[in-house]
C-alpha cells in the first residue's frame, strides 16, 4: 500500500511529518532491525509496539513526507515503490504492511499458532486493510466529500460491522479471541484512531461509536502493558 496516496486521502495535517530524519531514531541500539515509517501511528504504530514487546530492538527510522517524497522519486529500489512502512532484516528490506505486522505478532507472540484463531487475526488485518484500500481518495473535495459520505453509509460500515461482528464472537475481551492483546487488536486501535482523530475527512469523528465493541477494544489497547511500555520509550527519545 502507498502511504504517500493514504496520507493525502485522509487529509492528515502536514505538521506530523515535519520532523527531522534523525529526530525520530529509537533510543534503543541500532541491530539488524531497521523500520522505515513516518513519525505518526499510520499503519506503523502496531508494528512498533509489537516488535518493542518481542525485545527486538529496531532502527525507528521516520521520514518526513517532504524527504520521502524526494527519496521515492530518486530511488530505483522496487521495496519502496509501493510506498511505507519497510522492514529490514539482516540487509534485506520488505515491504507490505500487514506482512510486516505479522512478521511482528509472531516474534512477540500477539499471533496465534491456532490455524483457526489466526485466521480471525488474518481476517481482522486484511479487513482494516481493505477499509484503507476502498476508501475513495483523489478527487475534488466536493467529490471527495459525497464520495467519502457514501462510504461510510456504505462499503465503510459494512466493514466495520464485520469487525464489530468478530468482536461480538471473541470468548475474550481481545477481538479474536485471545488471552491477550493480539497484532488483530492492533489493527483496530490504528483504524479507530484514525477515524476519531478527525484525519479521515467527510467522516465524523464519532462515527466508530456506532460499534461499541470496537470503542471497547479502542480503549483497551492504550492500556496494555505493551503498549505504554513503547510509549515510554517514545517519550524517553524525545
Amino acid at each position: 500500500k502507498d502511504h504517500e496516496k493514504e496520507l493525502a486521502s485522509l487529509d492528515h495535517s502536514p505538521s506530523l511529518f515535519l520532523q527531522p530524519l534523525s529526530s525520530c531514531r529509537n533510543i534503543v541500539s541500532m541491530t539488524q532491525h531497521t523500520l522505515e515509517y513516518f513519525a505518526s501511528a499510520g499503519r506503523g504504530e502496531g508494528i512498533r509496539v509489537a516488535l518493542h514487546a518481542a525485545g527486538v530492538e529496531f532502527e525507528d527510522k521516520c521520514w518526513t513526507l517532504p524527504e520521502w517524497k524526494e527519496f521515492k522519486a530518486k530511488t530505483d529500489d522496487s521495496v519502496y515503490k509501493g510506498g511505507l512502512p519497510v522492514l529490514t532484516v539482516d540487509g534485506k528490506k520488505f515491504a507490505q504492511s500487514s506482512a510486516i505486522l505479522r512478521y511482528a505478532g509472531r516474534k512477540g507472540k500477539m499471533y496465534s499458532e491456532d490455524p483457526v484463531v489466526a485466521m480471525r487475526i488474518d481476517e481482522v488485518i486484511d479487513t482494516y486493510q481493505d477499509i484503507m484500500g476502498n476508501a475513495p481518495k483523489g478527487l475534488e473535495q466536493d467529490a471527495l466529500k459525497a464520495a467519502r459520505e457514501e462510504y461510510a453509509a456504505g462499503g465503510l460500515q459494512n466493514f466495520m460491522q464485520r469487525l464489530s461482528d468478530c468482536a461480538s464472537e471473541s470468548a475474550s475481551e481481545w477481538i479474536a479471541g485471545t488471552a491477550d492483546m493480539s497484532i488483530a487488536d492492533l489493527a483496530v486501535w490504528q483504524l479507530t484512531s484514525m477515524l476519531r482523530s478527525g484525519d479521515f475527512s467527510h467522516i465524523p469523528s464519532d462515527y466508530t461509536d456506532k460499534w461499541p465493541l470496537l470503542v471497547k477494544i479502542e480503549k483497551a489497547v492504550p492500556e496494555h502493558a505493551a503498549f505504554k511500555a513503547w510509549q515510554a520509550v517514545k517519550a524517553a527519545r524525545k
